[in-house]
This record gives C-alpha cells, sequence and structure tokens, in this order.
C-alpha cells in the first residue's frame, strides 16, 4: 500500500511540473527577430535613434541572412539533405549519411550566397556605425566566432572520460 501511494504522489508531482512547463511560460528556443537583433546592438554598441532606424530597416532587409542558420534548406522535415530531411544517401542509424555529389555542390552553392550576402551586410553595416561602434562589433562578432557556434562550448580538448 504504502509503494501505491508514493508511486501516485511522484506522478502527481510529475504531472505537476510538466504542467508548468507547457503553460504560459514555456522555454523554447526562439530565434530573435530583426526587432530583437536591432534593440540588442543597439544598447550594446550605443546607437542613437537615427542609426537605430536604419540597422532595423537592414536586419529586416537580411532577415535570411542574420537568422536563418545553415539549415535553409538543409533542415529537418523538408524532405532535402539535412538529419532527419531524409535525403541523405546511405547511412545507417549510428553512422555519418553520405551526402550525394549533386547535394554536396548544392550546398556549397548556398554557403557561398550566405557568405556574399554576409559580405553585403556588413559593408552596408560599417556605413551606419561610426568606426568605434563597428570596432566593438567586430570585436563582438570574433568572440562569439570563438565560443565555437552552435551553443559554444567551454573550449580546448576533451581529454579521457573516467569509466564509471
Amino acid at each position: 500500500m504504502k509503494k501505491i501511494v508514493m508511486t501516485m504522489v511522484a506522478l502527481l508531482t510529475m504531472t505537476a511540473a510538466v504542467a508548468q512547463n507547457n503553460g504560459n511560460g514555456e522555454r523554447r528556443f526562439q530565434r530573435p527577430t530583426p526587432e530583437d537583433q536591432t534593440n540588442r546592438m543597439a544598447e550594446q554598441l550605443k546607437l542613437d535613434d537615427k542609426q537605430k532606424a536604419k540597422l532595423l530597416d537592414l536586419n529586416k532587409e537580411y532577415e535570411s541572412v542574420l537568422m536563418g542558420g545553415m539549415g535553409r534548406g538543409f533542415g529537418r522535415g523538408q524532405g532535402g539533405p539535412g538529419f532527419g530531411g531524409g535525403g541523405f544517401q546511405g547511412g545507417q542509424q549510428g553512422q555519418r549519411p553520405q551526402l550525394t555529389d549533386e547535394q554536396r555542390a548544392e550546398m556549397q552553392k548556398q554557403m557561398q550566397e550566405r557568405q556574399e550576402k554576409r559580405q553585403e551586410y556588413e559593408k552596408k553595416l560599417q556605413k551606419i556605425l561610426t568606426d568605434d561602434q563597428y570596432k566593438t562589433y567586430q570585436e563582438q562578432q570574433q568572440q562569439r566566432r570563438g565560443r565555437g557556434g552552435f551553443g559554444g562550448g567551454q573550449g580546448g580538448p576533451r581529454g579521457q572520460r573516467p569509466n564509471m
């Protein structure tokens, strides 16, 4: 009887915890909007209202480059060559899927286009910012790249893990 009561208490506790996370306070990752990006940059770079307005227009124009991520066209569930997209050739669970030559070429093309768009964005941004602001922006970008991209990392080699 005691085990049944304890099991019921545990189930109720877990149900309450799950219900809390599924309410209005969901904590899913959401990509920042151009407005979010502009506000963050305006605060960090101490932009005036005129600069902020120009930056917002620029961020909206280049939204797909700034917020899109590499997954555009190669993402999940799009039928394309992405993890979960079903477009890879071969590969079993636990093995790295192989791209076809055509898929690899398309991916390279998209990466090149994205890089060119990013360079256009940087040139237009430089015209909006002062020299000091642009220098600060570049330093921040360098720091962000140094964190390792997707979620960042602690850096350095991982080393051996102890056997448990």
